[in-house]
């Protein structure tokens, strides 16, 4: 059974949380520009040549389901990579892990605004990666009963 207080485990559980909210981010975002990405989708479509059936619309929407589980599984394995960074620096002090998750919440940011030219979306996507470091801290401390048994398959 795995270790409730173990850091990468930790890592994940947080990277759960920036993930949900920056892939709400990018479902709000691309809902809010959904006529101009259906053009787009359109005329990528019409330069490749390829038609593999459906409407654009059904080329948008599965766009928009596609870059929230993108973004969950980044997030997802960004906060393991640093839970397990934090165990390699045997446990550093809050101060270094957010300054740590705000240069990753930066570079995140500064992507978006390379991407979007919006500065209130790469706002957003900095700040949610800020909710990382409540979130390690908390479920760092948890002990075993209150994060309930571990489930394995196969097992008892």
């Amino acid at each position: 059974m795995s270790d409730p207080a173990d850091p990468a485990r930790t890592g994940v559980v947080a990277g759960r949380v920036v993930g949900v909210l920056t892939a709400s981010i990018v479902v709000l975002s691309l809902l809010n520009v959904q006529n101009e990405s259906v053009g787009q989708i359109r005329t990528a479509v019409e330069l490749v040549g390829i038609d593999i059936g459906g409407s654009v619309t059904t080329y948008f929407w599965l766009y928009v389901v596609v870059a929230a589980i993108g973004r969950y599984a980044l997030c997802y394995i960004v906060g393991s990579l640093i839970g397990v960074a934090y165990d390699a620096l045997e446990e550093p002090s809050v101060s270094v892990v957010g300054l740590g998750i705000l240069a990753i919440g930066l570079v995140d940011g500064f992507a978006a605004y390379v991407y979007t030219s919006n500065t209130i979306l790469a706002g957003a996507y900095s700040l949610a990666w800020l909710c990382y470091v409540p979130a390690f801290y908390h479920y760092l401390g948890v002990t075993e009963s209150q994060w309930g048994e571990t489930r394995r398959l196969g097992g008892e």
